[in-house]
């Protein structure tokens, strides 16, 4: 799951970025089955995977605090979602770890382990 939430991170951070320096990019759906089924992702090295998402969350938090108000309404389009702002795409983002923290923390709690 980390190795997952390292690489959907990787596709958003790009996306959140285009939408930042580009007017009106485009933005491509990432088929995560795809990913998992093609990308040795069950092979991945567990603390590498946390590495990537903390360094790369940690950069890019730097950019987002930095940005005026108005960048937040800049906006992409999706190929399957159509418009989305960067104000979408960081809700989306937070939320994203948000349901696996959750959910996470059900297996463990079903496994009688501490959470």
């Amino acid at each position: 799951m980390v190795s997952h939430i390292a690489d959907s991170d990787a596709i958003s951070i790009d996306r959140m970025k285009r939408i930042v320096t580009e007017d009106n990019p485009p933005l491509l759906y990432a088929d995560e089955t795809a990913y998992v089924a093609r990308l040795f992702t069950h092979d991945q090295d567990l603390e590498d995977a946390l590495t990537l998402l903390e360094v790369g969350r940690r950069q890019w938090a730097r950019v987002l605090r930095r940005l005026p108000d108005a960048a937040f309404t800049r906006a992409g389009q999706h190929n399957r979602r159509g418009t989305v702002t960067l104000g979408m795409l960081v809700g989306d983002y937070i939320a994203h770890i948000d349901e696996h923290l959750t959910f996470i923390h059900g297996k463990r709690a079903n496994l009688g382990k501490p959470v």
